[in-house]
């Protein structure tokens, strides 16, 4: 990620918590106070339902799924973005509850998914690739009859220690 990129997304993170706070002033004035409440009161009690209804369950039927079908993946992403939905409806903010609506809608998670499970993908690939190459690259440097490395030295076992001054070990033997 490039630096201007980088600041400008740490810029939108910092901005949004202002923006949030700036919408729902002016949502306040427009509708009222009481209406408000109701609607971030609402769209949290959504958000809680989500996450209690989504749950652990959905990751478990995935990791099942990925260990039998090898196709948990989609599921699994599915019930994180839902997990996600339902925590973007627990914050108040307009803009949050709005993503989190949008979220919960299933032909949306599923573009979702496809657009960025298909980033994803190649960035882990690319990443492993990468990986592969360092590696190979650090063990062609070894010689084939090489057993490793080895490591000298001298130890002494924990039992053979005296319990009490009066009773000895028996010396170390030099090596000669």
């Amino acid at each position: 990620m490039s630096q201007p990129l980088k600041i400008a997304v740490i810029l939108a993170f910092a901005a949004l918590p202002l923006l949030e706070i700036g919408l729902l002033i002016r949502l306040g004035q427009v509708i009222g106070i009481w209406w408000l409440a109701v609607i971030v009161i609402g769209t949290a009690a959504l958000g809680t339902y989500v996450i209690r209804q989504v749950g652990i369950s959905v990751f478990e039927r995935a990791l099942s799924r990925l260990n039998t079908e090898r196709e948990g993946f989609p599921p699994l992403f599915d019930g994180f973005l839902q997990v996600l939905a339902g925590l973007l409806l627990i914050f108040p903010g307009v803009i949050s509850d709005l993503l989190g609506l949008l979220l919960l809608v299933p032909q949306l998670r599923r573009l979702v998914i496809q657009t960025g499970l298909l980033k994803l993908v190649t960035l882990f690939h690319y990443q492993a690739e990468v990986s592969r190459e360092t590696f190979r690259a650090g063990t062609a440097e070894t010689p084939a009859g090489d057993d490793g490395i080895v490591i000298e030295g001298e130890y002494e076992r924990v039992s053979e220690r005296p319990l009490h001054q009066s009773k000895a070990v028996q010396p170390r033997r030099s090596r000669s």
